[in-house]
């Protein structure tokens, strides 16, 4: 049995050393938590403790420093397509547009931060959406140009009456 001094300056106890365990993991007591069995007049640190050695037990050391993963394709980055997805916003189609310049933009800072992968998924993201809203513009402004020579077009054969 054992009793402890609260992070109140309150002695608590008797504890059994399985629910000394118990608030050990609950956060209510750690290494430097005072402790003394009971009969004994010394306070000492949870931590001296061979009994719960295995709780406070430093960290292993690593195999060695965590070696970031190479680029692919020879650390040549991926291209962001962020003049394509600026030119097809301002003359095809504005909301397709804009979510291409949204991932053009991530493209560089995802390689700089390592994350080749994310780079490239979103390198190919922004060129979907690239080609997407300049398929859509095209189809849009050549339908407003059809549109526009049938307009004309029948006025034309309406002024000969």
């Amino acid at each position: 049995m054992y009793k402890i001094i609260g992070a109140n300056q309150i002695e608590y106890g008797p504890v059994t050393a399985p629910q000394l365990r118990a608030w050990i993991a609950e956060g209510r007591a750690d290494a430097n938590t005072r402790v003394k069995l009971d009969g004994d007049t010394e306070w000492r640190p949870l931590r001296e403790f061979a009994e719960f050695a295995d709780l406070f037990a430093p960290p292993l050391p690593s195999a060695g420093p965590a070696i970031p993963p190479s680029p692919p394709r020879d650390g040549v980055p991926v291209p962001n397509y962020l003049v394509q997805s600026i030119l097809v916003t301002l003359c095809c189609c504005l909301p397709l547009g804009i979510v291409a310049i949204v991932y053009a933009s991530q493209v560089n800072g995802k390689w700089e931060a390592g994350n080749y992968a994310g780079a490239q998924a979103a390198s190919k993201n922004a060129r979907l959406w690239c080609w997407l809203s300049l398929g859509l513009g095209l189809l849009s402004h050549g339908l407003i140009l059809i549109l526009q020579l049938t307009v004309g077009v029948a006025g034309a054969f309406k002024n000969l009456q």
